[in-house]
C-alpha cells in the first residue's frame, strides 16, 4: 500500500468573509469599521476575512488607511481583494497577499445615465445559454455538534438533524431547517440578498443573511409562537437592511 504524503496542497471551500469598504473619509472609516465589526464579531472570531476595496472610486482615505482601521478594530485579515490593474503600492507595506477579482455581476453598481447617447444604437446582448438547473441541496442528515460547521457551496441546505450551540451552518443559497435549529446559521454567504432561513423550530444564537447579521434573545422569537418561522432581508425607514422574522403561517394566510 503506498504511503499518504505528509504534505499536500488542495483546493478548499471554507467559508470567507469579507469586510467591503467603499468610499468615506478617515474619520467616518473608523466609526464605521468598529461598529461593523462589532455586530459582526460572533462571526469574525471564527472565520478566515478578506479585506474588499474593489468598490471604491478613491478618496483620500489611503488603502494602508484602511489596512490599519481594520487590524484596530480586531479584524484578523488573510488577503486584501482589488480590482485588476489597481495599483499595489499603497499596500506594499500591509504584508497581506493582494488578490485581483473582478465584481461579480450582482455586485457592479448601477451605471449613471443608462440610456444611449443620441445616434448611438443600444446593444441588444444574447440571449445567455439555458441553465441546466440549480444544483441539488446539501442535506444533512446528521447531528451537527457544537465547534462543527457544514457550509452549502453553490446551493441551498436542508437540514433533518438537530444543530447544537456554537455549531454553524452556512450556504451560498437558502436554509431549511425541519429540526431544533441552534448555533449560527448564515444564508446567502457570496451575497444573495433574496435567501431566507426558515426553521420550524428555531433557537438560533445568531443568523444572517447576505452579510446582514443579527444576533437572537429568547425575546426575539417567544412572540411568533410555535410554528415555523422565516427570516429574510428587509429595509428599515432609513433604508438600511436589517433581517425580519415573521411566522411561516402569515404567507398562507396572506
Amino acid at each position: 500500500m503506498k504511503a499518504r504524503r505528509a504534505v499536500e496542497i488542495k483546493g478548499s471551500a471554507l467559508p470567507v468573509l469579507r469586510v467591503v469598504v467603499r468610499d468615506c473619509d478617515r474619520q467616518s472609516l473608523d466609526v464605521e469599521m468598529t461598529a461593523a465589526v462589532t455586530n459582526a464579531r460572533p462571526l469574525l472570531a471564527d472565520a478566515l476575512a478578506v479585506l474588499d476595496l474593489r468598490e471604491r472610486n478613491g478618496d483620500e482615505t489611503s488603502a494602508s488607511d484602511i489596512v490599519g482601521a481594520a487590524r484596530s478594530a480586531g479584524v484578523r485579515l488573510a488577503a486584501v481583494l482589488v480590482q485588476e490593474g489597481a495599483p499595489r503600492e499603497p499596500l506594499a507595506d500591509s504584508d497581506l497577499p493582494i488578490i485581483d477579482a473582478p465584481l461579480a455581476a450582482s455586485e457592479q453598481p448601477e451605471p449613471e445615465g443608462s440610456e444611449p447617447a443620441a445616434g448611438e444604437s443600444e446593444q441588444v446582448p444574447s440571449a445567455p445559454p439555458e441553465p441546466l438547473g440549480p444544483p441539488a441541496p446539501l442535506y444533512v442528515t446528521q447531528p451537527v455538534r457544537s465547534g462543527q460547521r457544514v457550509y452549502a457551496q453553490r446551493r441551498d441546505l436542508v437540514v433533518l438533524a438537530p444543530t447544537s450551540r456554537s455549531a454553524e451552518l452556512m450556504a451560498d443559497g437558502s436554509i431549511y431547517a425541519f429540526c431544533l435549529l441552534r448555533g449560527r446559521a448564515l444564508a446567502g454567504a457570496v451575497g444573495d440578498k433574496s435567501a431566507r432561513i426558515i426553521a420550524t423550530q428555531l433557537d438560533a444564537e445568531l443568523v444572517a443573511i447576505a452579510g446582514v447579521y443579527r444576533t437572537l434573545e429568547a425575546a426575539d422569537v417567544g412572540g411568533l409562537g410555535d410554528g415555523a418561522v422565516s427570516i429574510a432581508l428587509a429595509f428599515d425607514e432609513e433604508g438600511s437592511e436589517r433581517l425580519v422574522l415573521r411566522p411561516v403561517d402569515q404567507f398562507l394566510r396572506s
